[in-house]
């Protein structure tokens, strides 16, 4: 054993020499035992294990933490029913992707998908190569769908809009990436011809494209009573989630949905018309706070939340939302 060092240092080397002694001592020993047991229905496990022979688990003693003992049971035994509890909880939500995280997930895209062969066929793939899967997350961000937030990838109004409308259509299914990859697999190996493999995907490319031409949610648009606040000529549009200015040149879009609250007509033509709604409640924070607040325009068009101060109801103090 070394002698003089300082105790980070020697941390390091109980560690560092830990392990060498581990790597090289007697296999650990134990026995496992694993008991079902059936109550009203219902199947319960338990398992339990004994060490026989610590081994390396006797280096740092760790012989006795993975010792559960289970009694002396039988098959067929019957067992006494000594309580029972029931208890209430929620789940978390998955967290933010980063790009590192969501680059890993477009990777193994369709490992929760049942059919064995289609995951399969997804596990060699995933969505995109690793050429391509990070510049679509750049065209993510360049057409709005998402945005930065710190390390964090958030959602913008509009990304949530769309995959509300399209998560539904064939255009969504991240199977049909393992469907295809299937039907290459086979044009290598001679099964398939790859003539009718493109017949194929021309006719999957009429029926995405015919299916989202005739969806009302994207396409279909009324008119909003109201002219465009930013050029004058055209007129905004209600298309589903967002209204819009028919003036190509111009395409203005007021996104309905402004932090968990969803516009009314009439509060949309409020703010077309005056520049801001009337105070509105129900919007909430990212943290899940509600809060009550003006929608308005700033000077480029966006929309803002506007707060009235506390004394003086005329007057508002903004913030960019």
């Amino acid at each position: 054993k070394p002698l003089f060092l300082s105790k980070e240092d020697n941390t390091i080397y109980q560690m560092i020499a830990g392990r060498m002694v581990e790597a090289f001592s007697e296999k650990c020993v134990k026995d496992v035992t694993a008991v079902m047991a059936e109550c009203a229905g219902v199947e319960f496990t338990v398992k339990g294990s004994v060490i026989r022979q610590a081994g390396w688990r006797a280096v740092y003693g760790e012989e006795n933490k993975e010792e559960t003992t289970i009694p002396g049971w039988q098959e067929g035994d019957t067992l006494t029913l000594k309580a029972s509890s029931i208890t209430e909880g929620k789940t978390k939500p998955k967290p933010l992707h980063t790009e590192a995280t969501l680059l890993s997930a477009m990777e193994t895209a369709g490992k929760e998908i049942e059919d064995d062969a289609l995951r399969q066929a997804m596990k060699d793939c995933g969505i995109g190569t690793p050429a391509t899967r990070a510049s679509i997350i750049e065209t993510l961000f360049k057409r709005g769908y998402m945005e930065r937030c710190k390390k964090l990838l958030v959602p913008t109004e509009k990304g949530l809009a769309l995959n509300s409308v399209v998560k539904t259509m064939r255009i969504a299914d991240v199977a049909m990436t393992g469907e295809w990859e299937k039907e290459l697999a086979r044009i290598e190996r001679g099964e398939l011809s790859a003539d009718t493999f493109r017949k194929k995907i021309e006719a999957y490319t009429r029926e995405i494209t015919s299916e989202l031409l005739s969806c009302d949610k994207l396409f279909g648009s009324r008119d909003s009573g109201c002219a465009c606040p930013k050029c004058g000529t055209g007129r905004m549009r209600f298309y589903g989630k967002v209204v819009r200015c028919d003036n190509t040149e111009c395409g203005l879009p007021v996104f309905r949905l402004k932090a968990g609250r969803t516009l009314s007509d009439d509060e949309i033509k409020d703010l077309l018309t005056e520049g801001h709604t009337q105070l509105l409640k129900g919007f909430k924070s990212k943290q899940g706070k509600s809060f009550d607040a003006v929608v308005a325009f700033d000077g480029e068009y966006n929309t803002t939340f506007v707060f009235p101060e506390a004394k003086k109801g005329k007057k508002f103090s903004g913030r960019k939302k």
